[in-house]
This record gives C-alpha cells, structure tokens and sequence, in this order.
C-alpha cells in the first residue's frame, strides 16, 4: 500500500478504534457484532431456505455462493499480500483476540458484503438485502473498534465482494438452481422419513 495511503489508513484507524477504557456495554455490542453477528447471518440463511419458496431458496443458496466465492479471492490475496494488522505494528488499543494473520481484507465483513449484495441483486431478496446493510456497517465498525482491523480492510471486503457479484453473477446464478435442487431432494427426502 502507497506511504499516504497507508498513513491515511492508520489515521482512521486511529480515530474509530476504542480507548484503553470503552464503556463496558459498548464494548459486549461491539464483541456481539464482530463475533456473533456472522452466525446469525448463517442461521438465518439456513432457516431463510427451509422456510422460504423456490425463488427465494434459489437467491439463499446464490448469497451463499457469492459469500464461498469472495472468501476464495480473500485466500488468494492473503497469500499474495500479507498485511498486517493493526496490534502487530503495536497501534492502538486491541479488545479482541486475534490470530496474526494478514488483516486484507476482512473475512467477516466479506461474508456480510456478499450476501447483502448477492441479495440485492436476487429480485425476491432486495428487500433482505436492503435489511443487511446496517448489520454490514456494523461489524465493519466494530472490527476497526475492537482493533483487529484497518478501515481499508473494509474497502477491500466491500471491492472483493462486488466484483464478484457483478463478474460472477451468471455463473453462479447457473450453479445455484441444481445446487438448490439437491438441497430440496434432500429435504422432500427427510420429510417422507420424519
């Protein structure tokens, strides 16, 4: 990353993530967000494809795939690049421990950006979408808060997961109605034995 970039980076940085002493409810929400959230998001995927309708059990497992697909480009740039993150270069305060492991971009902001962009491209899920942008900010910030990530970690999640909902779409639009059906012969399956 450029000097300016870098030092703009640690300076946001710097301004979002929590002092030495953060209110302790402040700091349970924070941990809530940036740990928990991300299973929430899972769990309401999954019951999201039980309960839902065939349109909207195809758009889930398509948000699902997004999610695999920028996880995979995030591997790749890891492997690449090695950031590091910000306790590693001793800077600010760290709330939540973290392996040292490269910081760009943000596996759990990743998986929010996907699927919430994934969902707002899947017609009958916009309105869900819509619904994870806030929860999308959310663990964006308190990730930076807590002091395991950069601001420009999130820029790069949110980069990597639109590229690969706007250059992937058809793709995995196709993969996800036999995925979809699998998963629906499955459960027509356990229905008929239950």
């Amino acid at each position: 990353m450029p000097a300016t970039l870098e030092s703009l980076n640690q300076s946001l940085f710097l301004t979002i993530n929590a002092g030495t002493h953060p209110p302790v409810a402040l700091y349970w929400f924070a941990r809530f967000s940036a740990e928990i959230l991300i299973y929430v998001l899972a769990a309401g995927l999954v019951i999201g494809w039980l309960r839902g309708r065939h349109a909207t059990r195809r758009g889930l497992v398509y948000a699902g795939l997004a999610a695999v697909a920028a996880l995979a480009i995030n591997q790749l740039i890891g492997l690449l690049w090695y950031h590091p993150r910000p306790f590693e270069i001793g800077l600010g305060h760290t709330l939540m421990a973290h392996s040292p492991e490269t910081s760009f971009p943000s596996d759990h902001v990743t998986v929010f950006c996907a699927v919430t962009l994934a969902l707002l491209r899947w017609p009958a899920l916009r309105r869900w979408g819509l619904a994870l942008i806030p929860a999308c900010l959310l663990v964006a910030w308190s990730r930076i808060w807590l002091g395991v990530h950069f601001p420009m970690d999130m820029l790069g999640s949110l980069l990597v997961s639109a590229a690969v909902v706007l250059f992937l779409h058809r793709p995995m639009a196709w993969i996800s109605a036999p995925l979809n059906q699998i998963g629906e012969t499955w459960m027509a399956r356990l229905r008929r034995h239950t």
